[in-house]
């Protein structure tokens, strides 16, 4: 099966012509061209989760805005139609994570993951994870994974599935946060990043800061437990024209259970 995080941007007046308008047919034409079988998307604010979800008749959506009070990103996750969603829940990346809106102080906005409990068309479930981690501080980021990682952990004592967790992680491949991750040291449940099938994809940018960068900034994931084999890995550049939809790439793998 085919998985996808992407970070759409948010619909920011300051954008001028990369406002939504401008680009969201190219998320279109990325959904309809790769028909990935779940893709998790970061930053869509409310007008764009309808944009998304009248122009994605394949999928079905679930998510959640992550306040009532700041500015209303969403972490969705679009599962193709023929997969059937047995539970899904967002959570609050904080003390109390079923609380709407709640945060720790030194986490500027609240962050959230949304999560599922997908049976394939095979009849096998998995677990699937989003996030979008803080990008401002290392200390809002680690707190928020460790969260992450705890209520996923609370997750899989009642059911152990195999996992996908992806997202923007607003940290780069050799970063205390990726490194501890991958090593273990925020679950039982060992996961991989799927850029791991081809290292030489970390020293390409994930950001293409509307311009078509390759050098810079490693900052999206698809991490995956061991019950998956990974096929292959693109960071995806597609464009129309010199435009692209967002100023992040889509991440994109092939995986399947083994």
């Amino acid at each position: 099966m085919k998985v996808m995080t992407f970070n759409l941007r948010c619909d920011f007046p300051l954008d001028i012509n990369n406002r939504w308008k401008n680009r969201r047919h190219i998320t279109y034409n990325i959904i309809d061209k790769y028909k990935c079988d779940i893709i998790g998307t970061q930053e869509a604010t409310e007008n764009m989760y309808k944009d998304i979800k009248k122009n994605s008749d394949n999928y079905n959506i679930i998510g959640t805005p992550r306040s009532r009070k700041f500015f209303v990103e969403r972490n969705d996750i679009l599962i193709k139609n023929e997969n059937k969603i047995i539970e899904s829940k967002t959570f609050w990346l904080s003390d109390t994570p079923d609380t709407v809106g709640s945060s720790k102080w030194f986490s500027v906005f609240p962050r959230i993951c949304t999560t599922a409990v997908i049976e394939l068309s095979n009849k096998v479930k998995i677990r699937v994870c989003n996030s979008h981690l803080d990008c401002f501080t290392s200390k809002a980021r680690e707190y928020e994974l460790k969260r992450l990682m705890e209520l996923i952990e609370e997750e899989q004592i009642k059911e152990d599935l195999p996992i996908i967790i992806m997202g923007d992680f607003n940290s780069g491949p050799d970063s205390k946060l990726i490194k501890n991750l991958s090593s273990g040291v925020y679950g039982s449940k060992k996961v991989s990043a799927v850029q791991e099938y081809d290292k030489r994809l970390y020293m390409n940018s994930t950001m293409s800061m509307f311009k078509g960068k390759e050098k810079g900034l490693h900052i999206d994931y698809i991490f995956v437990s061991e019950e998956f084999k990974v096929n292959n890995v693109e960071i995806v550049r597609y464009n129309e024209n010199g435009k692209y939809p967002s100023d992040h790439y889509p991440l994109m793998a092939e995986i399947e259970l083994i």
